[in-house]
């Protein structure tokens, strides 16, 4: 079992953050006001994918005991199903717009 103070001295320019656990996701070189925005556009993200989760939900579940027959609701449930990843990819979209016009200004 190696102890940290064996460690090898590091040689490469990279910062103390660099070295987390975070890679391809984070810049640790990200000034406050950047960091700021970063973490904002990725919790519109996630909230967004949520809410729009949960409104597909609420519509398929209205559509699903709004429609008597069964084999009607899996016509139904077919398109419903299929759309959902459209819609999430055009939200994200929409966000990744707003995003870089908000990077453009500032």
């Amino acid at each position: 079992m190696s102890r940290v103070d064996n460690a090898p001295p590091r040689t490469d320019n990279k910062s103390f953050f660099a070295c987390l656990a975070t890679p391809h996701t984070f810049n640790p070189n990200l000034g406050a006001a950047d960091a700021l925005f970063a973490v904002i556009t990725s919790l519109a993200r996630i909230f967004g994918a949520c809410f729009l989760f949960a409104l597909w939900g609420g519509f398929f579940a209205w559509v699903w005991t709004t429609i008597g027959n069964r084999s009607w609701r899996v016509a139904a449930a077919v398109p419903l199903a299929l759309l959902f990843p459209v819609a999430l990819v055009g939200l994200l979209w929409v966000i990744r717009a707003i995003e870089m016009r908000m990077e453009a200004r500032g």
